[in-house]
């Protein structure tokens, strides 16, 4: 107790204080589901790329695509994978011994062929990881393939983490 009868205090124990709950703030659901318009952002930045016929590094592309369609289960599976990178801090394509492919059957897509680009970085901005990608051979060439027709992206803002599914519906 101090001189005026109130408990001591010390420095380190507030600043402790103060990161506690900024890590619940911060690893809470709610902090991490406010991104609908990043997540559109992001799918209308890679309908720009294939609109622009984007060539890939190593081939591929080179030749304007129509649109990807949002596809609310592939955007769900993305924004689950998408939260558990950010949340657990790893950028993989599993998680707990279970991949894309899997995650998206779980969920009861259908589809002919799919593939899932996933980003980690030091912001929620989604130009970068569209740069990142279009920058990367193989994430470049999912992104321009003609065959895909239907997407869902994710994002967590914990980790700033993005998943995104491409997939050709059955």
């Amino acid at each position: 107790m101090g001189r005026d009868g109130r408990p001591v205090v010390s420095y380190g124990q507030l600043n402790m204080k103060r990161l506690c709950w900024l890590l619940i703030a911060l690893l809470s659901p709610a902090f991490a589901q406010p991104t609908p318009h990043l997540e559109e952002q992001l799918l209308s930045l890679l309908n720009e790329a294939r609109a622009r016929g984007v060539a890939c590094r190593g081939g591929g592309g080179g030749y304007s695509l129509p649109p990807l369609r949002h596809q609310a289960t592939l955007a769900k599976v993305a924004k689950g994978h998408a939260l558990n990178m950010g949340r657990h801090g790893f950028v993989s394509h599993y998680f707990r011994g279970v991949g894309p492919r899997v995650r998206v059957a779980r969920a009861g897509y259908g589809y002919l062929r799919m593939s899932e680009i996933i980003f980690r970085g030091r912001s929620s901005d989604p130009v970068r990881a569209v740069r990142w990608w279009l920058r990367s051979p193989v994430h470049c060439r999912a992104i321009m393939n003609p065959y895909y027709t239907e997407a869902g992206a994710g994002l967590s803002r914990v980790g700033h983490a993005w998943a995104v599914v491409l997939a050709q519906p059955r």
